[in-house]
């Protein structure tokens, strides 16, 4: 464990140790370095490893008991809601249940807030949406391409009028940056997700909300199609 680069210490063990945590490289169960041990190695108070240690806890990774010392949990009980999280799994190489229940969750949100946001959708919202679209069909590049794809999908959510949809976007939009990366593996134009975004940017526009529904549910099947051809040239199943 080597001393963070960056300024901002309390984040970077944590990341550090979250990073090693969620990729496996201290796998549940594995006490981890003392107190003092910990502040050693990153050349840090012991009261910025006490704050990280307990961010950890409270993201569900790690336990603390005292006198039996600071222990990786297992997988079950992280907090896969915490955008922390996601982001560190995001690191691991993709498997095909986690795909699975990556898009089984966004199967269950996503057609209802574009089903929603095409009666409650704001002028300002549809602009943003348009927006969103116009930067993915000129994007130039994947990451260029995924930030807009990002923005369209989060606009969608902010645009449904529910709240508890719209407090979901933080952690829903590391499981879609997660989600628009693996399908996105193999760059290039793909002109058919390119013209179904156009389908739910057109539905939510008209308040065609059937319409809206169908068209998330075939993006998410394109996506479907897009990570599991992306698996297999890996070699996943």
């Amino acid at each position: 464990m080597k001393k963070p680069p960056l300024k901002n210490f309390h984040a970077q063990i944590m990341d550090s140790l979250g990073s090693d945590i969620v990729t496996g490289v201290l796998a549940p169960g594995r006490q981890l370095p003392t107190e003092a041990e910990l502040a050693e190695s990153f050349q840090a108070s012991r009261l910025l490893i006490r704050e990280a240690m307990k961010s950890l806890a409270a993201k569900g990774l790690v336990s603390i008991r005292p006198r039996i010392g600071t222990h990786v949990l297992p997988r079950e009980q992280w907090n896969l809601f915490d955008p922390a999280v996601l982001s560190w799994y995001g690191k691991v190489p993709l498997d095909a249940k986690f795909i699975a229940d990556l898009l089984e969750l966004r199967s269950a949100i996503e057609p209802l807030a574009a089903r929603l946001a095409a009666t409650r959708a704001e002028p300002q919202m549809l602009e943003a949406l348009r927006s969103a679209y116009e930067a993915m069909a000129t994007a130039k590049d994947q990451a260029s391409y995924i930030e807009a794809d990002l923005k369209f999908h989060g606009t969608v959510l902010r645009s449904c009028g529910n709240q508890f949809i719209q407090q979901l976007e933080a952690a829903l939009s590391e499981v879609l940056k997660t989600s628009f990366t693996a399908s996105s593996q193999a760059w290039g134009p793909d002109g058919k997700s390119l013209a179904l975004h156009r389908n739910l940017l057109n539905a939510i526009a008209g308040g065609s909300s059937g319409d809206a529904e169908q068209a998330s549910l075939a993006l998410i099947e394109r996506a479907s199609e897009r990570i599991h051809s992306s698996l297999r040239q890996t070699g996943h199943k």
